[in-house]
């Protein structure tokens, strides 16, 4: 797997971990009495809420149903933080793909800088620096 997308399945365990807490803290439920319900040590559960390691998708269902929340509501508020916070994802073909096009076209891209009043003046050594 590439750095990318490790990097965001792991970003997406946390949030996943921080629904689930902040609708714990919502419902007035402690992790610790989810746990316990559920059968797993309270290290344990915290360590999933954490992504250290990530949560088995069992324990997420578990874990919905125990406190009355739909599972897809809180993986689709995770992704939908993920997305705010990483933007979607692009594949490493993709990337380099966006990567040549941007050489060649960087118009296309609606870059701001591009458009930027004051670009010529700094390239100058103007103000505006």
């Amino acid at each position: 797997m590439d750095e990318i997308r490790n990097t965001r399945s792991h970003r997406f365990a946390l949030l996943l971990g921080l629904e689930l807490k902040g609708n714990f803290a919502r419902l007035q439920v402690s992790q610790t009495r989810i746990a316990d319900k559920l059968g797993h040590s309270r290290t344990s559960y915290s360590k999933w809420l954490n992504a250290k390691p990530s949560m088995p998708i069992e324990a997420l269902l578990n874990t919905c149903e125990l406190i009355g929340l739909d599972p897809r509501e809180i993986v689709n508020a995770a992704y939908e933080r993920l997305i705010e916070e990483m933007g979607p994802y692009v594949d490493k073909s993709q990337r380099e793909s966006l990567i040549d096009r941007a050489v060649v076209d960087p118009e296309s891209f609606g870059v701001a800088a591009l458009r930027d009043e004051n670009k010529s003046r700094e390239s100058q050594g103007g103000e505006g620096r």
